[in-house]
């Protein structure tokens, strides 16, 4: 049950889908041919022998992707988007936007469906049997009783497929748009991939097996109190209330009543990133939320979100959704 077993599962995959094969490249992007639909897959093998692959396509036909191993493995899968279904030794799920998931499955059947037209934006991470079992032996050092004897093989028993299931918090959708916008290249992607990876991991892994949310602060981040952490609250909520004229920082401090160092570190803590980054998060979420009610042109959509320059405001929405806004509107005003 090496890396390596791992690998080929997901080449058996990517197989069903005329796709080609994983490579050991520390990343690879490939785009999804017309005759599949359109989009794109990223996919890296790490060093440590993940292997984390970024869907983001859309199926040109209802798809059925049909996989059988006699292998053991582990995935642990985030879908932002999409609709569509799997079934794994006779047991269906579906595929459920604004989730998270780890599956164990050992000499399965499994069949994936995916609809017609629908976008899939997804992350998915392949862990290694003996890697997380290697991971486990050392989380649970000095832990007694039924702790002491979580592994692969004793959380998946007799069965041939296990999964858990939890809903994505603030923090961890942070750490899925990091991975989505990574700023580097070459071995410094690989690096940060790599260690974004092993932090949803490790989110994860605590949260499933060891029963603490994933999105809750750590004991070292609850330095905070209770009444700091409504205020950090009511700071996003004065943003998002006055996001076409925000406040500057040490305002916006002012007006919660707490100090401006406090609310910075609150706000990494409550929301993965700082205000103003989550400010210009929900100002173009508005903004593509104006712009598809079809009652509003590029530039009223803006300057009801703060943007006065907008041709700055164009580039960033294309980054963000990988649309110009005024595609939005074309059907509309044309």
């Amino acid at each position: 049950m090496s890396a390596a077993v791992t690998h080929s599962i997901y080449d058996s995959y990517f197989d069903a889908l005329s796709l080609p094969r994983l490579s050991d490249e520390a990343m690879q992007r490939i785009a999804v041919g017309t005759r599949v639909g359109e989009g794109y897959m990223n996919w890296q093998v790490t060093r440590s022998g993940l292997i984390v692959i970024e869907s983001d396509c859309r199926f040109s036909s209802d798809r059925t992707i049909e996989l059988q191993s006699d292998a053991s493995m582990m995935e642990l899968s985030f879908c932002m988007q999409g609709e569509g279904e799997f079934e794994v030794s006779g047991a269906r799920h579906d595929i459920r936007p604004g989730s998270c998931s780890l599956h164990l499955m050992s000499n399965f059947e499994a069949s994936f469906l995916y609809k017609k037209g629908k976008a899939v934006q997804s992350l998915a991470i392949g862990i290694p049997v003996p890697l997380f079992d290697d991971y486990m032996k050392q989380a649970v050092s000095g832990f007694p009783g039924p702790r002491g004897q979580v592994s692969f093989a004793g959380l998946l028993g007799s069965s041939a497929f296990r999964t858990f299931r939890t809903a994505l918090g603030e923090r961890t959708l942070a750490i899925l748009r990091q991975l989505k916008d990574c700023p580097y290249s070459n071995a410094m992607r690989s690096m940060y991939v790599e260690s974004k990876a092993l932090e949803l991991l490790a989110f994860y892994l605590q949260a499933f097996l060891f029963e603490r949310p994933a999105d809750s602060p750590s004991s070292r981040q609850a330095a905070l109190s209770k009444s700091d952490r409504e205020k950090v609250r009511q700071a996003k909520e004065t943003l998002i209330g006055r996001m076409a004229h925000p406040p500057s920082l040490i305002e916006l401090s002012r007006m919660v009543g707490l100090n401006d160092y406090k609310l910075k570190i609150g706000f990494k803590e409550e929301y993965g990133k700082s205000a103003f980054a989550y400010l210009r998060d929900k100002r173009l979420e508005k903004a593509r939320d104006l712009l598809l009610s079809g009652r509003l042109r590029v530039s009223e959509a803006a300057g009801m979100v703060g943007y006065t320059n907008f041709s700055h405001f164009a580039e960033i929405f294309r980054e963000r959704y990988g649309i110009n806004p005024s595609d939005l509107v074309r059907g509309y005003y044309e």
